[in-house]
């Protein structure tokens, strides 16, 4: 579903209409504790949330890429089923997004418009690296607000944090609270990091300054008059990006890796809670 659909579904007020129950998935949960990006999607809970929001939208009679506006109202059930999906296609295109940085940072392909910008390969590896970390530590903020929908606590977005789900009578009570953190334990040392980046300054490792010095010249500052040419100069710049990319490369795919294991176990955890919920749902309407 697309962002604006957050604003109206929290408008909306319970009308009786049933899910087609034929549609719905009802498979035993399967641990994912070595879960791939391709898994991801995959997963049991994907499957069930999916197949539920195509149950839905057959019962309005609309096609998958309808718009819902405000005009349609919503019983619980449906309500609960468009906000689960909301928020787990919105975590798991946010944790796609970070496996695609690790490949974006190695991958410098701009062409003469974005040369003649003075852009270079230090800023494109900043500029990575600082999209990586913020996205990094905004995976867990996304997973908050997916247990605020899979539990239906109907926490306002802008009041989701970590204490006011973790501390939920109805989270903390399951294995929740332990599942998510699981998942914030690959990435909570990267939390200060993200903070600094977004309210001081940009990321200041030395071996990067040293690579954003380096490329700061060109062929005419660097003159010819030095006992390195200004070709050593290219090389030894390239070998420093060549060797920095690679660390980091190297150590955002492990992340990443540590970060959809403890994912897996968390979407078992809140696919129990989604069927829960959604049986009580369906008594209601």
């Amino acid at each position: 579903m697309r962002a604006a659909a957050t604003e109206w579904l929290d408008k909306q007020r319970p009308r009786a209409v049933h899910l087609d129950q034929s549609i719905c998935v009802c498979a035993p949960i399967i641990h994912e504790a070595h879960m791939t990006l391709p898994d991801l999607y995959q997963h049991q809970l994907f499957k069930e949330v999916v197949a539920d929001s195509v149950a839905i939208h057959s019962s309005l009679g609309m096609k998958l890429t309808d718009e819902i506006d405000e005009s349609r109202t919503l019983d619980e059930l449906q309500f609960y089923v468009l906000r689960v999906g909301f928020s787990l296609s919105h975590a798991a295109s946010w944790i796609e997004q970070l496996h695609h940085a690790v490949h974006f940072m190695t991958d410098f392909r701009y062409g003469k418009k974005a040369s003649s910008a003075g852009v270079t390969r230090s800023h494109h590896l900043l500029y990575n690296i600082e999209n990586y970390l913020i996205r990094m530590v905004s995976v867990y903020d996304r997973c908050l607000q997916l247990a605020n929908a899979v539990f239906h606590l109907c926490i306002s977005d802008e009041h989701v944090n970590h204490s006011a789900i973790v501390s939920n009578l109805h989270v903390s009570r399951t294995d929740v609270p332990k599942l998510l953190k699981a998942v914030r334990k690959p990435i909570k040392d990267q939390e200060q990091e993200r903070h600094k980046l977004i309210h001081r300054h940009s990321q200041d490792d030395p071996e990067l300054r040293r690579i954003q010095l380096l490329y700061m010249h060109t062929k005419e500052t660097w003159g010819d008059d030095r006992k390195l040419p200004y070709e050593g100069l290219v090389h030894v710049r390239g070998q420093l990006v060549k060797k920095f990319t690679a660390q980091r490369t190297k150590e955002y795919a492990e992340i990443n890796r540590e970060l959809l294991s403890a994912i897996g176990p968390y979407l078992d955890g809140l696919l129990t809670e989604y069927r829960r919920q959604k049986a009580r749902l369906e008594k209601l309407v």
